[in-house]
């Protein structure tokens, strides 16, 4: 009976400890805090394995919002006969460029630890590698296209560069989530994510 009190005992302690903070932390990879508070959809994405939410780039869009919305205002059928510089084609670029730089993000998602898959668009590139990128859905994303919708650009700071042999292939990266934007010379991030692991994605 005496052991069994002693292990009581103990598990109360470590208990009253976690309450207290002092000096246990719960372990890694617990569901964060709010994590019932994001949608249905976005929980079923949480990966017991690695202790992370497996996102999608469509989880990074509040629902209902569509960056293109403002096209359902003009003909279709007019817009296609008109020429690049017409005036009615450069104002509703302009207002497109607007709605793409002002995407709201999802804040549920702050401080979440995530994994996404996607392309390195670099920013900064030491001798040893790339340091600082945007992540981006597809491949050319804010470098030889407009860029995509500012929810849909993920500004990466990472202690390890990565390889320039990389910058072609899908990487998966996983780290702590920000709401934060951050302002670039490709584009607006919507996003900013602290890296802690990047790797290659094998198909």
């Amino acid at each position: 009976m005496r052991q069994l009190s002693q292990k009581w005992a103990q598990k109360v302690t470590v208990l009253v400890m976690v309450a207290l903070g002092l000096g246990i932390s719960p372990a890694w990879g617990a569901q964060p805090a709010d994590f019932d508070q994001l949608s249905p959809l976005v929980q079923s994405r949480w990966n017991e394995d690695d202790q992370l939410l497996d996102l999608s780039w469509e989880d990074l869009i509040p629902e209902g919002f569509r960056a293109d919305a403002i096209l359902d205002q003009y003909d279709p059928e007019k817009i296609a006969q008109l020429t690049d510089d017409d005036p009615l084609i450069v104002e509703i670029m302009e207002k497109l460029q607007k709605a793409y730089q002002s995407a709201p993000v999802v804040g549920k998602l702050e401080g979440m630890p995530v994994r996404l898959g996607g392309y390195i668009a670099p920013l900064e590139i030491t001798p040893e590698g790339v340091t600082e990128f945007l992540l981006v859905p597809y491949f050319g994303a804010c470098i030889h296209v407009p860029p995509p919708p500012s929810n849909q650009i993920i500004y990466v700071k990472t202690e390890i560069p990565i390889a320039e042999s990389l910058l072609e292939d899908a990487i998966w990266v996983s780290g702590r989530l920000s709401i934060d934007a951050a302002d670039t010379d490709l584009a607006l991030a919507g996003y900013t994510l602290y890296s802690e692991h990047i790797v290659p994605i094998e198909y």
